[in-house]
C-alpha cells in the first residue's frame, strides 16, 4: 500500500514524497493535494516550527502545487463560461480572447498536475536515514558534540557598525559559553580539568602516554579569515572575530597552562588571493598575548610568513592537484585546534572544519571546483576533504574542533544580513551558538543539520551568477566517506601513506525541533548532541 501511494527510497523504504508517475496517480492528484493541504493546515498553523519536519517538507510543496492547480482549474472553468456567453451573443473577438485565457489556464493546470512533487527535490530532505549512524564515534564521550546558545552573546542590531565591533559580541557571555562547553565536552568540573582531560585523551589515543601538555609542545590554531586580504581590512564580511580568538587564547594560557610562545595562530592560504590576519585581530591580541605567534599568507607586519614544507601532505587519489605543501609551524606542531565558522558555501554547500584546512595548504585553488563542488557528484565519490581530515599533519593531530556560530550565515561570502537571521530554528534571531567536539565527523554532521534545516534549498546561495542554487545537494558525501574511510574507487584512504580507519561518526538528527541523535535516543552508538545549559 505504501509503495502504491508514495515514492520511497529503494534502499531504506522511507517515504520520499507522493507518486505522480502514472495516469492513476495523476487522476488522484487533486485528492492527494487536498489531503496534503489539510495536513499542513492542521499541523503547521497551530505550531509553525513544524514546517521544518520532514513530513511537512514533503507535504508543503504538494499542498502549494494543489493550490496552484485549483486556482488554474477554477480560472479555466470561469473563463470558459464567460467565453461561452460571449459566443452566444456573437461577440466573437471577446469570446476568443477569454477562450485563449481559459486554454492557457488549462495548460497551467495540466503542467502542475503532471509535475513530480518529490520530497528529494528539497536538498534539506536529501539527508536521509535519520538516527542511522555510520562510522566509529570519537572522544572521551564518543560522538559527543556540545551545543550552547546564548542570545545575549549577539546584541548587534544588524545595522549599526560592524558585527565584530566591540559591543556587538558580548564577551562575558562568550567566555561563559567557552567554559561551559569545555566542561560539558569532557565531563570536568572546571576548565583546567577539562583541558587536562583533552590533552590526556589525545596523547593516550596517539600512543604518547596518559599525560598532558608539556613545555615546548607547539599548538597550532587554524582560524578562518577567508574574506580578508589586507591587514587594514575593516569590512563587515564574515570572518574570525577578535573576541572569539581572545577567549580561546585566554583559555589556553590560563586554565590549560600553555605558554604563549608555544602557540601559533594562523591562516596561511596563498590561493586566488593571499590571506592576511587583519590588524583588528592581531593588534589588540598581540598586546594582550605578546609571545603568541601569528602567521598569515602575506607575512603582514608582526605576523610570520609561512615557510612551506614540500610534500607535507599527500592524497589518496593520484589525480589530486591540491597543494601538497604545509607551513613548517603546522608540521612541527604537536597539537592543532581547528576553529571554523558556521556558514554555508556557494560551491560546497557548507564550509566547516574540513574545508577550513584550505587555509592550511598552499595553492588550494587547484582542483577547487573538482573537490569542492558536490552537487553534480554522487554518493561514494572520492573527496580530498577526507585526506585533509585524516592527514597526520592536519586532522591527525587535532586536539579539539570548534565551530563558531555566533553569526551563522547562509553563505560564505559577504556580511551577515537579514536573511541570516534564523527564522525556522530561532524565531528570527541570530544563531548565537557554539559547537565543540573531539569527533570531526560528528561536529560537521550536527552543524550541517542546523544549517540545512534553517536555510534548506537556499543554503550556500550567495546570489552570484557563477554559483547557482543547489550547492547543498550531496554536500554530506565527504562526511560519509570520512566515517567509512574507504572509497569505492581507491579503497582505503591513505593520506601521507597512512591507512585511515573511521575518522568519526556520521548521522542526522530525527527532526529539527527535537534535535535527537541515536545516543540521545539510546538507539545506537552514533552522535550525542549535548545541549549545554546556561544556568
Amino acid at each position: 500500500m505504501k509503495k502504491l501511494i508514495f515514492k520511497t527510497c529503494p534502499k531504506t523504504g522511507r517515504i520520499r514524497g507522493f507518486r505522480t508517475d502514472t495516469v492513476l496517480h495523476k487522476m488522484l492528484y487533486p485528492l492527494i493535494g487536498l489531503a496534503a493541504l489539510i495536513w499542513v493546515l492542521i499541523r503547521v498553523v497551530p505550531k509553525p516550527s513544524r514546517a521544518s519536519y520532514p513530513c511537512q517538507q514533503a507535504a508543503i510543496p504538494l499542498a502549494g502545487s494543489f493550490i496552484a492547480w485549483f486556482l488554474a482549474t477554477s480560472g479555466f472553468v470561469f473563463f470558459i463560461k464567460i467565453a461561452k456567453k460571449y459566443f452566444a451573443d456573437k461577440r466573437v473577438l471577446l469570446a476568443s480572447g477569454f477562450t485563449l485565457v481559459a486554454l492557457a489556464l488549462f495548460v497551467v493546470a495540466q503542467l502542475v498536475n503532471q509535475q513530480s512533487v518529490l520530497a528529494n527535490d528539497n536538498p534539506a530532505l536529501l539527508l536521509d536515514n535519520p538516527n542511522k549512524p555510520i562510522g566509529v564515534a570519537k572522544g572521551i564521550f564518543p560522538g559527543r558534540v556540545t551545543w550552547i546558545r546564548d542570545n545575549t552573546a549577539t546584541p548587534w542590531d544588524g545595522k549599526t557598525g560592524n558585527w565584530w565591533a566591540e559591543g556587538n559580541i558580548n564577551e562575558s557571555a562568550l567566555a561563559r559559553m567557552y567554559s561551559r562547553s569545555l566542561q560539558s565536552l569532557t565531563g570536568a568540573s572546571n576548565d583546567a580539568k577539562a583541558w587536562r582531560a583533552l590533552f590526556k585523551h589525545y596523547n593516550r589515543t596517539h600512543g604518547r602516554g596518559n599525560r598532558g601538555w608539556r613545555q615546548g609542545e607547539l599548538i597550532a590554531i587554524k582560524i578562518n579569515i577567508n574574506n580578508t586580504y589586507k591587514p587594514d581590512d575593516t569590512d563587515n564580511d564574515i570572518d574570525q572575530s577578535t573576541q572569539s580568538t581572545r577567549q580561546l587564547l585566554r583559555q589556553l594560557t590560563g586554565p590549560a597552562g600553555v605558554a604563549q610562545k608555544d602557540i601559533v595562530v594562523y591562516d596561511a592560504s596563498v590561493g586566488w588571493k593571499v590571506r592576511a590576519i587583519p590588524d583588528r585581530i592581531y593588534k589588540p591580541l598581540h598586546e594582550e598575548f605578546p609571545e603568541v605567534r601569528w602567521m598569515d599568507g602575506q607575512g603582514s607586519p608582526g605576523r610570520e610568513k609561512p615557510e612551506w614544507v614540500a610534500n607535507a601532505i599527500s592524497y589518496t587519489s593520484p589525480e589530486v592537484e591540491l597543494g601538497s605543501e604545509l607551513p613548517k609551524a603546522v608540521v612541527e606542531a604537536s597539537y592543532l585546534i581547528n576553529v571554523a565558522l558556521l556558514k554555508g558555501h556557494e560551491m560546497a554547500g557548507v564550509t566547516l572544519c574540513a574545508k577550513n584546512h584550505f587555509g592550511s595548504i598552499r595553492f588550494p585553488q587547484k582542483d577547487h571546483r573538482k573537490y569542492v563542488t558536490q552537487m553534480n557528484g554522487k554518493r561514494g565519490d572520492y573527496s580530498a576533504f577526507v585526506d585533509l581530515m585524516g592527514s597526520p599533519n592536519l586532522g591527525g593531530k587535532t586536539l579539539l574542533y570548534i565551530v563558531d556560530g555566533l553569526y551563522g550565515m547562509q553563505t560564505n561570502v559577504g556580511a551577515p544580513q537579514e536573511r541570516d537571521r534564523w527564522q525556522r530554528l530561532f524565531h528570527g534571531q541570530w544563531s548565537a551558538s557554539y559547537f565543540m567536539s573531539q569527533d570531526p565527523v560528528a561536529i560537521e554532521s550536527v552543524c550541517l543539520d542546523f544549517l540545512l534545516s534553517e536555510f534548506q534549498g537556499e543554503l550556500g546561495y550567495s546570489g552570484a551568477k557563477a554559483f547557482p542554487k543547489g550547492a547543498s545537494r550531496n554536500c554530506d558525501n565527504y562526511l560519509i566517506q570520512a566515517a567509512l574511510a574507504v572509497n569505492d574507487k581507491y579503497g582505503r584512504y591513505h593520506p601521507n601513506g597512512v591507512n585511515l580507519t573511521s575518522l568519526g561518526v556520521y548521522e542526522h538528527w530525527n527532526n529539527p525541533e527535537d534535535k535527537k541523535y541515536s545516543r540521545n535516543l539510546n538507539t545506537g552508538k552514533g552522535i550525542e548532541l549535548f545541549c549545554v545549559s546556561l544556568n
